[in-house]
């Protein structure tokens, strides 16, 4: 089970970072954790179960730097969703530390020829026990390798619940960003940490048990611990493809508060105390300007003409999270995306109508030009938006 989740997972982690390479760099760094994490599935299982020296001399070892950049990865994704900003800080380099080091350690192992690799595979393999003899880092131990990847990885969890648990207390009450997506990233971001923070727990137990006792009953006999990291890992991969807005982060808006001073109005020496309202200056919006965007997009290319036309093309072509395009059209365009479809469609549709060529369509072909699938459809959206049917307005702008 645990290759067969790990290969998904792989798979499942290269679509999302193909997908989002030029939209959201945060889930960038979410497929590089899913990756190098499944990596270190495989390696297990190689290790663990498999029974193949020449496999296991191809994952053995070679990876293990991946391990520590699992917490960086995480760290990265979490931060950058947080606080809808990708981008890494100069001091962030610190974070890579380890790995290089881990990097620098395993050189003369890699340099072996792999024949040699071969022969320590099939030791090992017929006597698991072996592990912790054979030291494979001129640094530091194999238990000491074992230790310190699931410690380090546990310290980057347990900080990244003290980020989301600061940063919840925070914008809980910010009405300036949306709530719907608030809530959808955090209960995300807690799943996924949690969730991680369990199956590292289950692996520190498996390694302890590996060093105090031995390899032999702390590896092989821990199959129910892999069970149910399996389950978990495949719980997190799934949801990624069954609530796909969970990848587009929290946008936040700018608000400006105006004090609104009303009459002080001197009764009976009663006074009216100021009255203090919030509004949202629009041309102040960090999302204004992307608004504006979309609009002049919307218009010069008509990518609604399109049948199959949803608001994830437009971030696509905007090069922009799929939640920032769905913050533009419901806040700032205060429409919903259905409805701004709906209107653009119709809106072409009677220009196709009072033009030169609504002698060369029928109404279903012109209903097909403006993106609708069927007359059906065309005839009760262009009725909900004009009062008529089309045959009524092409009669009225005839007469």
């Amino acid at each position: 089970m645990l290759l067969y989740v790990s290969i998904f997972t792989i798979l499942l982690s290269l679509i999302l970072l193909f997908s989002n390479w030029n939209i959201n760099r945060n889930a960038i760094y979410l497929a590089l954790f899913l990756i190098s994490s499944s990596i270190y599935g495989i390696t297990h299982y190689f290790v663990i179960y498999g029974k193949s020296p020449f496999w296991f001399a191809v994952f053995y070892n070679h990876f293990t730097p991946l391990m520590l950049l699992l917490g960086p990865f995480l760290l990265f994704y979490v931060r950058g969703t947080l606080n809808d900003n990708a981008a890494l800080k100069k001091r962030d380099w610190i974070h890579f530390i380890p790995a290089l080091i881990h990097l620098i350690g395993i050189i003369p192992y890699t340099l072996q020829p792999f024949s040699e690799k071969i022969q320590i595979a099939t030791i090992i393999i017929h006597d698991i026990d072996q592990i912790l003899n054979i030291n494979n880092n001129y640094f530091y131990s194999t238990a000491v390798n074992f230790v310190i990847r699931p410690v380090l990885l546990l310290v980057y969890i347990v900080y990244c619940m003290y980020l989301i648990w600061n940063r919840f207390s925070v914008t809980n009450f910010d009405r300036n960003i949306p709530k719907k997506q608030l809530l959808i990233s955090f209960r995300w971001l807690i799943v996924l940490v949690v969730s991680l923070f369990f199956i590292v727990v289950e692996f520190l137990i498996i390694t302890f048990n590996s060093i105090h006792i031995k390899p032999s009953v702390g590896l092989v006999n821990s199959y129910p611990l892999y069970i149910l990291s399996g389950v978990a890992y495949g719980i997190m991969s799934l949801s990624l493809l069954l609530f796909p807005n969970i990848l587009y982060g929290i946008p936040k808006r700018v608000a400006e508060t105006t004090i609104t001073a009303s009459k002080k109005v001197k009764k009976q020496k009663q006074i009216v105390p100021l009255e203090e309202e919030v509004t949202i200056n629009l041309e102040k919006d960090p999302f204004f300007d992307l608004s504006e965007n979309i609009k002049v997009y919307l218009e010069k290319e008509k990518p609604f003409l399109d049948a199959d036309f949803s608001i994830s093309d437009i971030a696509l072509a905007m090069h922009v999270p799929q939640n920032h395009v769905s913050y533009c059209v419901n806040t700032l365009m205060q429409t919903k995306f259905s409805t701004l479809k709906s209107d653009l469609r119709i809106q072409y549709a009677t220009e196709l109508f009072s033009g030169k060529l609504k002698e060369s369509y029928t109404i279903e072909g012109i209903a097909q030009q403006a993106g609708f699938k069927t007359r059906a459809s065309f005839y009760g959206v262009f009725k909900e938006k004009t009062g008529m049917t089309p045959t009524e307005f092409i009669a009225a702008k005839t007469t």
